[in-house]
């Protein structure tokens, strides 16, 4: 993953009264520019293939996609999971004055309504704030490594052991919330994200035990894409074919406008 550069970074929006800084990834500085909306290390897979098409790939650095969603459970997302892609890459453009940015969602939770038959879902949108073009391509059933289970509050327990086995932990990292974040409301204190040793695994079962209905905890794979290497190749599985379709819709290096 590129580290941001902060000394000659291009800023062109501001986040409130603070300048908002990005990051230059990939791509050559005279290239027409293209944000990847994210905190969570997705221009890893994505920005070497971008720039390969002939754009200048910037990262909007901290800005929150948490803002439209958790997989925890504390901050809901409002609609769909095809709205919540686009409106993360809209709301970057529009936050940094950069016309185009590339942005992602999945959906881990089975929704037939959208998804019929899908276990889970990856998509990435493309929003250009100057041509007015706007997509999502997605893949369903991928290969991102998602388990979830009740346990009991003891780090120790064979059917812990068992549930933490059947994530990959510790190389895919772990959550643990007091309930099933796909069935109610978290509170954002009682959420533990990116669990990767025994003794943050120990803390996050006592604080969740006591909030939980039954004394139980809910274990589960942390599926953000920095903490979960399956989900990073689901991200970039789909990046292909975001990737085909901005070819055919004109965006490459022999194309006028990426020459």
């Amino acid at each position: 993953m590129a580290t941001p550069n902060k000394e000659n970074a291009p800023q062109h929006g501001t986040t409130g009264t603070a300048p908002l800084l990005l990051s230059r990834v990939a791509g050559n500085a005279s290239a027409p520019e293209i944000l990847i909306a994210t905190m969570h290390g997705k221009e890893a897979v994505l920005a070497p293939a971008l720039a390969l098409l002939g754009f200048q790939v910037l990262l909007p650095v901290d800005y929150d996609t948490d803002a439209l969603g958790t997989f925890s459970g504390d901050i809901r997302r409002p609609g769909t999971a095809f709205e919540a892609a686009l409106e993360k890459a809209r709301r970057a453009c529009d936050a940094t004055g950069v016309p185009r940015a590339v942005a992602s969602e999945g959906s881990y939770r089975p929704s037939q309504s959208l998804f019929p038959g899908a276990r889970n879902v990856e998509l990435l949108a493309f929003v250009d704030r100057e041509s007015g073009v706007e997509f999502v391509e997605y893949l369903t059933d991928v290969p991102t490594r998602f388990v979830k289970g009740r346990v009991p509050a003891d780090p120790a327990a064979p059917e812990t052991r068992a549930l933490l086995a059947e994530i990959g932990w510790p190389a895919i990292r772990a959550m643990v919330v007091p309930n099933d974040p796909g069935e109610g409301v978290v509170l954002p204190e009682q959420v533990f994200k990116g669990i990767d040793h025994e003794a943050a695994l120990a803390e996050a079962f006592r604080v969740c035990a006591t909030h939980s209905d039954d004394g139980l905890v809910h274990l589960e794979t942390d599926l953000r894409a920095h903490m979960n290497p399956t989900r990073m190749a689901s991200v970039a599985l789909v990046g292909t074919r975001l990737i085909e379709r901005l070819r055919q819709e004109g965006y490459a290096s022999a194309h006028p406008q990426f020459a």
